[in-house]
């Protein structure tokens, strides 16, 4: 095991998977800053509770890799350029302003350590899809480097954001110049996951080996081509599908209700 790039591997990405928690991070430090519930122990203590419950998640999904071959999990390298893909997605079809406030604010009522552990949790399905394959192509003590890395980390990354957040200009300049990086940063890690692994070199010559005419390549290229179109087609769908106008729920669809009273008969009129 090569220490120091073992170090270097769980540094990027950490950093990577995590460039977009920060921001939550930085917004919990500044409620704690007018909130007497909220204090900056207690986000620290819920971000690792979450961070541990994904922890936890991806080593249950590495203990399943176990009983498979070690390259053809490396498709799994696959999740991260979807990731990078969904989040390239995000910045050219954002959502409505109020959909991301009303998720939010189902969990306002909840404890604060737990409310962090929870949004901490909800927003690390990248975690995960990125720290399963890595965990798998790991050799010896690299997971257990990886995951010290990742909890020493951590603790760096929320005193970051409780200086960030006094700093909000410099927060305004990383945001705006960093979420286009991330999609590419999440492609590029996908990339060296598929790489690391040899599954394209692998497939290829297994198919190769059994049809004779080796069209290991031609397969590969058109099943990832396919793969890759199709999924994107379908996250093109439901970004666009959330930018459709809703109907607005509790209205009766009749205009009589609405409608005003009907106007009294010209004989009830000349009363006087």
């Amino acid at each position: 095991m090569q220490f120091g790039k073992s170090i270097g591997i769980a540094c990027s990405t950490f950093a990577i998977t995590n460039i977009d928690d920060m921001f939550v991070l930085v917004t919990f430090f500044a409620e704690a800053a007018t909130s007497k519930t909220v204090t900056p122990l207690k986000i620290t203590l819920g971000q690792y509770i979450g961070f541990t419950i994904i922890v936890v998640i991806s080593m249950i999904g590495f203990g399943v890799s176990l009983v498979l071959p070690s390259e053809p999990i490396g498709f799994l390298g696959l999740l991260p350029i979807l990731l990078g893909i969904w989040k390239l997605l995000d910045l050219l079809f954002p959502a409505p302003e109020g959909e991301e406030d009303n998720e939010k604010s189902k969990l306002a009522g909840m404890k604060s350590i737990l409310k962090v552990s929870v949004i901490t949790l909800m927003n690390g399905g990248d975690n995960i899809g990125t720290y399963i394959p890595l965990f798998s192509q790991a050799k010896g003590a690299e997971i257990a480097v990886y995951v010290v890395v990742y909890y020493i980390l951590l603790g760096v990354w929320c005193l970051v954001a409780f200086l960030i957040m006094r700093q909000k200009h410099v927060l305004l300049l990383v945001e705006r110049y960093m979420q286009w990086a991330i999609p590419i940063l999440y492609m590029g890690l996908g990339v060296y996951i598929i790489v690391k692994s040899a599954c394209y070199p692998w497939s290829i010559e297994h198919i190769n080996d059994k049809v004779s005419s080796h069209p290991g390549k031609t397969i590969m290229s058109v099943v990832t081509t396919a793969l890759l179109l199709l999924c994107t087609s379908a996250m093109l769908w439901l970004k666009l599908r959330k930018k459709e106008p809703q109907p607005v729920s509790g209205v009766s669809p009749s205009l009589n209700e609405n409608a005003l009273p009907p106007s009294a008969p010209d004989d009830d009129i000349s009363l006087v």
